[in-house]
């Protein structure tokens, strides 16, 4: 039986190239120029709090392939540079690697999956004390891998996703703080997704 049947229809064959639309483009565009402003800025910035670095535990659901219905977990990066007094912009990456049951059971065990999500845009913030809501708009895109054992059946799959969120930072002191972040995001043909997010700040 061949793996079409197999496989959520959304991913398409797996020897067949994944056309590149605009919205592609556009993306890896963005999120070039978001990584290059910000290692720019980074190296010049001499303001408090100007720049800030967070990483921690992530977990999205459901999972982009819509294979784990509870959700995937992972991790989440993202560094923001704040050119004014309550805004700024991020660069927010993300990776997941589902650990539920093989869609395609017959094509060999293990790992079936990992994609990243590569985003970024502007984002607003307030200080209230030892509290600092921030809210953003992102895009970007998402990319996976199918990863069976028997590789003649990967496949990789590529969307444009864009989405809203924001959260607190809870401040520990001058340097530290304490992020609970959580977003929507629209993954292309898979759908809506909740990503939610919590780590440490570290601020320069």
């Amino acid at each position: 039986m061949g793996i079409a049947t197999h496989l959520p229809s959304w991913i398409g064959h797996p020897n067949e190239p994944v056309a590149e639309s605009e919205g592609h483009k556009l993306a890896r565009s963005l999120c070039c120029f978001v990584s290059v402003l910000l290692f720019a800025t980074f190296s010049v910035a001499q303001s408090s709090d100007r720049v800030e670095i967070f990483g921690g535990y992530s977990i999205v659901t459901p999972d982009f392939t819509g294979s784990v219905p509870k959700g995937a977990s992972g991790w989440n990066v993202s560094g923001t540079v704040n050119f004014l007094r309550h805004g700024g912009v991020v660069a927010d990456f993300s990776g997941f690697s589902p650990s539920g049951p093989n869609p395609c059971p017959s094509c060999g065990g293990g790992p079936f999956a990992h994609y990243h999500a590569f985003l970024g845009g502007p984002q607003a913030s307030i200080s209230l004390g030892k509290i600092k809501p921030f809210a953003h708009f992102l895009m970007g895109q998402t990319w996976g891998s199918l990863t069976h054992t028997d590789s003649q059946f990967g496949g990789d799959f590529s969307y444009f996703t864009y989405g809203a969120g924001g959260g607190a930072d809870f401040v520990l002191d001058r340097w530290f703080a304490i992020r609970a972040q959580a977003d929507w995001l629209h993954v292309g043909s898979p759908g809506n997704v909740a990503r939610i997010s919590t780590g440490l700040v570290v601020r320069f």
